[in-house]
């Protein structure tokens, strides 16, 4: 990885997409200084100045890195959200984590907001990203979920009862350094297709929300049923985490309050299509398959009432399908990009210094071949990565 300290570098490519509600940038380019951005502007404009090391990409559309807000970053195979019974040592999760970072990143993905890990993995592997012991993007940790004691998530999570006890659970993941936190307020789909059963109550969700705000922190919470999602959105969260059963009610109220909806859309998608293939069971499979359409109408809901979304892939889902799939429902393809990007960083926190080709922003920055406006799927033809100003990977065949 080459360092943001190496001086200036301009990248400039026939077309930028700089993620704000300005259009397309042609011939256009991005000045990096000192890991962040310095200015975005016509080519011509930035190309003057001689102690600036320009990339030239030839074909190619700069924007802002992706953003995943719903990844647990250990694939899809048997370290996944389904192996809870799994047992490997800490070590084991962590290099199996450390893996998927670097994975994420040679896809583009700049940053991840993890919503929970085994034992706090991620809170470990964060740091030897930052200390340059492994390469990754962006992490922004949960730490361990907050389940209610029994929960079917207990081996993934910390367990907790009551107000005073669900408090001094998110204080310890606080302490432990997580940005955010995670909650439990209903059970999975493996557990109960319509996600009816709740897990944490109303006063024990607020009182986490009470210690995270109290810290300029975010509570995301995992919901599936309409009970659950109402008991969430009583309690105060920042966002709902799949919403599968989520109404009308529900979306009105999270679009005039700002709370905001991760959808997971591809992750049920994709155990449809790939279960069999990844050995989940079958009966798993039929109950994603019959949610299909339930997720759909529940997030065209949220597309009504204007709720502010970002992509997540949860293990069984990818990243650019899930954009690819946002455009199933009308939505543009610079919409849906921004949906991975400048929203996304919105519903991680108002102290995101990234999501959009900005001046002062983090220089997260990635080229992709062709323009991905005409086909989304060019969002898999990655030919740079930059990560606040580091150059991850250059494909050197796309300049000139």
């Amino acid at each position: 990885m080459e360092r943001s300290g190496d001086g200036p570098r301009l990248l400039s490519a026939p077309r930028v997409i700089t993620a704000t509600d300005g259009p397309p940038l042609d011939d256009g380019a991005v000045l990096v200084e000192g890991g962040r951005i310095a200015a975005v502007a016509p080519r011509g404009e930035l190309a003057r100045r001689a102690d600036v090391q320009e990339f030239h990409f030839h074909d190619a559309t700069l924007l802002p890195g992706l953003i995943d807000c719903h990844e647990h970053v250990t694939g899809s195979g048997r370290f996944s959200t389904a192996a809870t019974a799994l047992e490997e040592p800490d070590a084991m999760w962590a290099v199996v984590f450390a893996h998927y970072c670097r994975w994420n990143l040679e896809k583009g993905v700049t940053t991840l907001r993890v919503p929970g890990t085994r034992h706090a993995v991620d809170l470990v592997v964060r740091r030897a990203i930052q200390e340059g012991h492994a390469e990754g993007p962006r992490l922004v940790c949960a730490g361990e979920a907050i389940v209610m004691t029994g929960s079917e998530s207990a081996e993934d999570g910390v367990e907790a009862d009551g107000p005073w006890g669900c408090a001094q659970a998110a204080r310890r993941q606080f302490a432990l350094g997580a940005d955010f936190i995670k909650v439990m307020g209903t059970t999975g789909v493996r557990v109960k297709p319509s996600g009816a059963d709740t897990e944490l109550t109303v006063e024990e969700i607020r009182s986490i929300v009470e210690v995270a705000h109290s810290r300029d922190k975010r509570v995301a919470t995992h919901a599936i049923g309409t009970q659950g999602i109402s008991n969430a959105l009583q309690a105060g969260v920042d966002c709902i985490e799949h919403g599968i059963y989520l109404t009308e009610e529900h979306a009105r109220f999270m679009a005039e309050h700002g709370v905001g909806l991760v959808p997971t859309l591809n992750c049920m998608i994709g155990i449809v299509h790939n279960g069999a293939e990844l050995g989940l069971e079958p009966s798993w499979i039929d109950v994603a398959d019959e949610l299909l359409g339930i997720h759909r109408r529940s997030f065209q809901a949220a597309l009504d009432a204007g709720v502010t979304f970002a992509t997540g892939t949860d293990s069984y889902g990818e990243i650019v399908s899930e954009i690819a799939e946002f455009t199933t429902y009308g939505i543009s393809p610079y919409r849906a990009i921004q949906a991975a990007t400048r929203d996304a960083a919105a519903i991680i926190g108002p102290s995101a210094d990234y999501g959009t080709l900005e001046s002062g922003k983090s220089a997260d920055i990635i080229a992709v071949e062709g323009d991905p406006l005409d086909s989304i799927e060019q969002l898999r033809q990655v030919r740079m990565v930059m990560t606040a100003g580091d150059v991850f990977s250059i494909d050197e065949r796309a300049l000139g």
